[in-house]
């Protein structure tokens, strides 16, 4: 067995990765990621299993290529020091001395005795040799020695942009497997799916899995799995950060429930939000507010101008992080937040707000982020503010895909009577509390939220 090195790849799509003494075709879309999914199977081989490997181009040189992966965290100069791996440089080869290299690459391949190879690409391979002398080529020779030595030779395949056909023949050569890379475009942003419709001797669950492509190199979309004791409820609970509200929710909100702020622009989600986040970081839990509409600076004035003591809060336990989610898919904004909670391990945590995801995002892909959201926070224990930008009528919440997921949801909205903005909040719904049925009167003031009965 061949592993890649990506857990949930060698976990979850194929396990124990690919059979020994395979051939795979690796095809897709320029940019699709073929060369990095590819190369990471290379070097972890080497790095994490001891195994050799060796990477053919025809597509960059080698300065090129140790140059890209070094910015991926992959070191190959140093797997070629301690004799773990070798380049292959055929770029500038001709048509004229193609046999003669793919002589001259076999005795390399022999001598050097590899685990692991990589072709980048058979689609420029085909088009120098040709599709026949390339068939001979894999099956007669490459085939061979991967069959005799037990390796696996991964065979990166160009396919043009929205075509179906992968394209050069290279479709035609029977290989043990096949992995598909593609894009595919909703709204403003373009998703990045894995597909195996082929591959000998392992079974493949699902048809299609969603990855992204950061400064960690490949990573999939991992759904939490909540274990029975995790999605009970706990009998702690913790402050709003408003005296009046922890009240109205009958002592407070259960520790690992997740919470709905829904109102309109000016019902002051925000100001609720930063009550919940400092006033328990400075209750000693490490709390993380996630804004994606405001700069960082702005959330800090926004807290000083109602005297909260956010530059203590930030000197304890708060961390503010701010990114624009504008094009960037629901499986990169989920994977980014995880990375945050897997990394602070907060108890507290402020998302702010749902509205900015989603501009960016289908109802549907959104939703389904939201419910991986709603999944991680409980299996992490966290308290998480949810806030979404949209009027409501305290009977009816609007995004039922959000409300039916969390524990607890608040209403506000304000309307203007006798040149007065009079607010008025409810809490909609709050699991397992005896919590307040009435509509109340707040306002924002310089101390913040103030409720009334």
């Amino acid at each position: 067995m061949s592993r890649t090195g990506i857990e949930y790849f060698d976990e979850h799509i194929l396990k124990d990765g690919f059979p020994d003494g395979s051939l795979i075709l690796v095809a897709g879309e320029p940019g699709a990621g073929k060369t990095i999914f590819s190369a990471t199977f290379i070097y972890n081989g080497a790095k994490k299993f001891g195994e050799k490997g060796i990477y053919i181009s025809l597509a960059e040189t080698k300065s090129e290529f140790y140059e890209s992966m070094r910015q991926l965290e992959m070191d190959f100069e140093e797997l070629e020091k301690e004799g773990l791996f070798k380049f292959v440089d055929l770029v500038t080869v001709s048509e004229e001395t193609i046999e003669k290299e793919i002589e001259l690459l076999m005795n390399e391949i022999v001598k050097f005795q590899p685990k692991r190879i990589v072709i980048d690409s058979i689609s420029v391979f085909a088009q120098v040799l040709g599709a026949e002398k390339t068939r001979v080529f894999l099956h007669a020779m490459l085939g061979r020695f991967i069959k005799a030595y037990n390796s696996t030779a991964l065979l990166i395949a160009e396919k043009p942009m929205g075509a179906e056909k992968i394209g050069y023949g290279v479709e035609e050569f029977v290989v043990d497997g096949v992995v598909i890379l593609r894009y595919e475009s909703f709204g403003e942003v373009t998703r990045r799916i894995m597909k195996i419709p082929k591959m000998r001797r392992r079974s493949v669950e699902r048809p299609q899995y969603e990855y992204v492509i950061t400064q960690n190199g490949i990573e999939f979309l991992a759904v939490p799995e909540l274990k029975r004791e995790e999605m009970e409820y706990t009998v702690e609970k913790i402050t709003t950060g408003i005296e009046k509200l922890d009240e109205m929710l009958d002592g407070g909100i259960y520790k690992g429930a997740n919470v709905l702020l829904v109102g309109m622009t000016g019902t002051g989600k925000t100001t609720f939000s930063l009550h919940f986040t400092i006033a328990n970081a400075l209750q000693g839990r490490k709390a993380v507010y996630l804004a994606f509409e405001e700069p960082v600076d702005q959330i800090i004035r926004a807290a000083k101008n109602y005297g909260m003591p956010i530059e203590e809060a930030l000197n304890s336990n708060l961390k503010i992080f701010t990114w624009i989610p504008e094009s960037k898919t629901p499986v990169y904004t989920f994977l980014k937040i995880r990375e945050i909670i897997e990394e602070v391990k907060p108890e507290i945590l402020v998302i702010d707000s749902l509205t900015a995801l989603r501009q960016h995002m289908e109802e549907k892909e959104l939703a389904k982020m939201i419910r991986y959201l709603n999944l991680l926070t409980k299996a992490n224990r966290v308290t998480t503010y949810f806030t979404l930008n949209e009027e409501t009528s305290f009977e009816v919440v609007p995004f039922t895909g959000a409300s039916t997921m969390v524990d607890v949801i608040i209403g506000l909205k304000y309307q203007v009577k006798n040149g007065n903005i009079e607010r008025k909040m409810a809490i909609v719904k709050a699991r397992g509390s005896n919590h307040s049925r009435k509509i109340h009167r707040y306002e924002i003031t310089d101390k913040g939220v103030e409720i009334y009965e």
